[in-house]
């Protein structure tokens, strides 16, 4: 099930990549239809990958399907985790917490089981009162569905995600901090783990850096991940795809090599989070290492004249985006400002002679603000 990458670890799969196949042997098993040892699945690049059935079967009315989770090499607390789907024809209506989802003709009632978690909290990509679903593994879902024939006939279906003792292992995730309770979420955006030790990562960086300088690029993009790489595609599009470099959580490392080899320019493409983690001069931003709470952005709320009670939700805050959302529009352009701001001072710490631009995407790919000299 796994592929190597450069640096010789083994790829993984994502929570999201394992409910999408587990969701289509149970449309099988539900239809009467044998599924074998393993279901094709289609990922969002167009990539298709086998997942084996750890099991599947059809019991009193329901397709029942469980794939067993790859994280590869990643050290993901996920990793062997089981994920069951249930589906079945149904005519109730749905929850206020499901996601209700069109598949061509049909639909789809979503909702969680035993081990998903709820989310409770703005911020996240689950809105508060939803199963913490996000929208790429719910788009996986829907896709697969209809690649396997769901959606050639108008019913409707309620599909159940489970997840072996899932709420324990949520315990050992950030969920509880950023109000997922129940258990854990289903995650992913392109429906692979990509796995990493920081040496390793940063010699791709180099690697990376150094092949788009050869090839005659005086300007390279760094980006944390897929979105916003393709945001930067978008907004430059006669910036070649290899120039546009994914750095994760590497920044100081990623400029300072970037200088060392002779780029004139780099472009940096982050989103709220990471934002405020480059204000604070943070060289390294992965959220399990660096717990940086919102306790200092609540006081640059206040600095900035914000309503004391906004100032107290933004101290409570377990995120960014969780802060901005009790925000006016108008603050939140002041807060984004400051932060943009700082957050361009402290870079261009690091960055030596290179001259910087910092451009900031919402969450969906938007272009929200630029920052240069």
């Amino acid at each position: 099930m796994t592929r190597k990458v450069k640096n010789d670890l083994k790829r993984g799969f994502s929570s999201g990549a394992c409910v999408a196949a587990a969701a289509v042997g149970a449309w099988l098993r539900l239809n009467r239809k044998e599924p074998g040892d393993a279901v094709e699945t289609i990922f969002p690049d167009g990539s298709r990958n086998l997942f084996k059935l750890f099991e599947s079967c059809y019991d009193q009315g329901f397709g029942v399907a469980v794939v067993r989770k790859d994280a590869g090499d990643d050290p993901d607390i996920t990793d062997q985790a089981l994920f069951k789907v249930r589906m079945c024809e149904t005519r109730a209506l749905p929850q206020s917490c499901d996601y209700e989802l069109d598949c061509d003709k049909a639909r789809i009632i979503l909702n969680g089981g035993l081990g998903v978690g709820l989310a409770t909290r703005p911020g996240l990509d689950a809105e508060p009162g939803k199963w913490a679903v996000n929208p790429v593994p719910r788009q996986m879902i829907i896709d697969n569905l209809k690649a396997a024939g769901c959606g050639l006939e108008s019913r409707t279906y309620r599909l159940t995600i489970e997840i072996q003792d899932g709420e324990r292992l949520a315990q050992k995730t950030l969920n509880p901090l950023l109000g997922v309770v129940g258990g854990l979420s289903i995650l992913g955006t392109s429906g692979y783990v990509e796995p990493y030790s920081n040496s390793a990562y940063i010699k791709t960086i180099r690697i990376l850096l150094s092949g788009t300088q050869r090839a005659g690029c005086r300007v390279a993009a760094l980006c944390t991940g897929g979105r916003t790489a393709k945001a930067l595609g978008r907004d430059f599009p006669k910036m070649p795809e290899f120039a546009i470099i994914r750095i994760a959580d590497f920044i100081a490392d990623s400029l300072k090599i970037a200088e060392e080899i002779g780029f004139e320019r780099v472009i940096i493409a982050c989103m709220a989070g990471k934002l405020y983690k480059y204000s604070a001069g943070l060289e390294y931003t992965h959220a399990h290492t660096v717990r940086y709470g919102c306790q200092d952005l609540a006081t640059i709320a206040g600095n900035l004249g914000i309503d004391d009670e906004i100032v107290s939700c933004c101290r409570q805050s377990a995120s960014v985006r969780e802060a901005f959302s009790y925000l006016a529009a108008k603050e939140v352009i002041l807060m984004q400002d400051y932060l943009g701001r700082k957050a361009f001072e402290e870079l261009q710490k690091w960055a030596g002679k290179l001259t910087l631009e910092l451009r900031l995407y919402d969450p969906q790919g938007n272009f929200l603000q630029s920052w240069e000299k």
